[in-house]
């Protein structure tokens, strides 16, 4: 399998993720209205489902597509549950891709949380703006070690 495409529906899978998440919020934050202001029932909050129902969608497509080949090299549920599709490897050389794609990526990890951790700090002044921003920046970490992954991975291919 290619390894360019299992980035892409990781990549695709991440930001349905955060579509998904970031409505949830607006229903959460509907919510702690309610709690705060002590309303009487009846109240109501709306939570937009088209975002939860694509996620869920695009992942059981993703799934039935990735899952059977990865039975099938596995040898078992468990791993192909439980692994990551881009350790595929066939041969020694592409145990050694991987190790140094797993190598870049963790130092990537070294750079990205304080970036990260500080961008945390803007939060207070856009909160108005964009109250979903703590979603985003937790979901940017994983998307930043699977591209610097796949960078290294080619680099080095």
């Amino acid at each position: 399998m290619s390894i360019f495409r299992n980035v892409v529906y990781s990549i695709i899978s991440i930001a349905l993720l955060g579509w998904a998440f970031s409505t949830m919020y607006y229903a959460h934050l509907d919510f702690a209205e309610i709690v705060k202001t002590n309303q009487e029932p009846p109240w109501t909050v709306e939570i937009n489902m088209l975002p939860t129902f694509i996620a869920i969608v695009v992942g059981i497509i993703f799934s039935a597509i990735m899952v059977p080949q990865l039975k099938k090299k596995r040898k078992s549920w468990k791993g192909a549950f439980l692994l990551p599709v881009e350790f595929e490897e066939g041969d020694e050389r592409e145990k050694e891709l991987t190790g140094k794609a797993c190598r870049a990526s963790y130092i990537s990890m070294w750079y990205t949380f304080p970036i990260i951790t500080a961008l945390f700090f803007v939060y207070p002044f856009i909160s108005d703006y964009a109250p979903y921003y703590p979603i985003i920046l937790l979901l940017l970490y994983p998307l930043i070690q699977m591209i610097v992954y796949f960078i290294s991975w080619k680099r080095n291919y």
